[in-house]
């Protein structure tokens, strides 16, 4: 919504004012779109007295991105994607439970959506270079602990944590990009965002409630990630 309303609101300048009823299709003109791909390293950050981090997972996400360009330097990005995050974790059950290894996997899925700004260069032939940051939210549509038997031969079911997950999360990415002209229409892009979860995606107090993990306080789980998208743009 913030990105629409951007554009109707500067969509009648593009170098200089644009007259009557040419506004609408200057703010098309300046409004892209393309689709990613974003393998990424993710981790956890536990707040607890007993879970602990125990390191990183390998995630995808999957998405469209959508970009308003302000002038020839500056645009607003925003973009909706499907991506799964999380990280390994162990506690004291799970170090003393034998017929599973020590840790486990937090793996969490989910819509986001970013909402940010892009400082580029101008074109260096076909290539130019970009910085970009901003806010970013999300919807958790599933979550799991994700064990691995000790027992050859054997599995483990895995552990469904939805119901004392929070249902959403807030954070911020930054990143650096590079972009390709392929044609006037089409762009190929690559780039690498840090992202950071400044709210928990545990609801704590149920952790405790509900007898997970025999937790006798409340759990706070932030998660990271370092994203590596790869996209067209048109």
């Amino acid at each position: 919504m913030l990105l629409f309303i951007s554009i109707s609101t500067m969509g009648q300048y593009k170098d200089g004012p644009v007259r009557g009823g040419d506004s609408g299709k200057a703010a098309l003109e300046n409004l892209t779109f393309g689709f990613k791909i974003t393998p990424s390293v993710t981790w956890v950050k536990i707040n607890h007295n007993d879970a602990i981090a125990d390191g990183a997972a390998l995630n995808l996400g999957l998405g469209i991105t959508a970009e308003y360009e302000v002038n020839s330097v500056l645009s607003v990005v925003s973009a909706i994607s499907y991506n799964t995050f999380g990280g390994y974790a162990f506690d004291s059950l799970s170090l003393n439970t034998e017929n599973i290894r020590n840790n486990y996997n937090l793996k969490y899925g989910q819509i986001e959506i970013p909402l940010g700004i892009k400082l580029q260069t101008n074109g260096l032939g076909k290539t130019s270079y970009y910085l970009q940051g901003g806010l970013l939210t999300g919807f958790i549509l599933s979550a799991k602990e994700k064990y691995k038997s000790s027992v050859a031969n054997t599995t483990v079911p895995d552990n469904d944590i939805m119901r004392v997950t929070n249902p959403s999360m807030a954070g911020f990415f930054a990143g650096v990009g590079a972009k390709y002209k392929i044609t006037n229409k089409l762009k190929l892009f690559a780039e690498i965002n840090f992202k950071n979860i400044l709210t928990s995606v545990a609801d704590g107090d149920k952790y405790v409630e509900k007898g997970i993990h025999e937790y006798n306080e409340p759990i706070k789980i932030f998660p990271a990630a370092m994203d590596f998208s790869f996209g067209l743009q048109f």
